[in-house]
């Protein structure tokens, strides 16, 4: 009698061991080739900006660490009239997929105003990419520096999944 239950146990025990396991979730991926525009009287540190180009590719895992770069240059025009483009160039440590269509990025970046003085390290930055139903969206975005409002994305490709 001791054989069946024995032999009984043994299956369970194989059964279980064979069941496919739950697989991690798998990383969001945040990327984005886009350019676009801000709204009148927006500025950056004193320098008017009307428009952004954007590049960046993010993973996203589970637990909020990220893994990517995050890289704009603020089209803009100086208090003299001059043609003035500030580049930020980010490294993404930590970031979160709270909808489908928003990611929000964060990390350190480099910040050169371009204006021939050296560029500034370790600035914290937040970007929050919005996509919508046409593959582009917004990028809001938050540094050590300064608070900009959405800039709307016309052309490119904005992704999230």
């Amino acid at each position: 009698m001791k054989r069946p239950s024995l032999l009984f146990a043994a299956l369970v025990s194989s059964a279980s061991l064979a069941a496919p396991r739950a697989a991690a979730a798998d990383p969001t991926i945040a990327t984005g080739g886009a350019g676009g525009t801000y709204p009148p009287a927006t500025s950056f540190a004193g320098v008017s900006i009307n428009g952004i180009q954007s590049g960046f590719g993010v993973e996203i895992n589970l637990g909020g660490s990220a893994l990517g770069q995050f890289c704009v240059v603020l089209l803009g025009v100086s208090g003299l009239g001059v043609e003035q483009n500030i580049k930020l160039e980010g490294e993404v440590t930590t970031a979160s997929r709270p909808a489908p269509n928003l990611a929000i990025l964060s990390g350190m970046a480099t910040i050169d105003m371009g204006d021939g003085l050296p560029a500034a390290d370790g600035i914290p930055f937040t970007a929050t990419v919005t996509t919508d139903a046409s593959g582009l969206g917004t990028i809001g975005l938050v540094t050590g520096l300064a608070s900009l409002p959405d800039a709307r994305m016309d052309v490119g490709s904005l992704t999230i999944r």
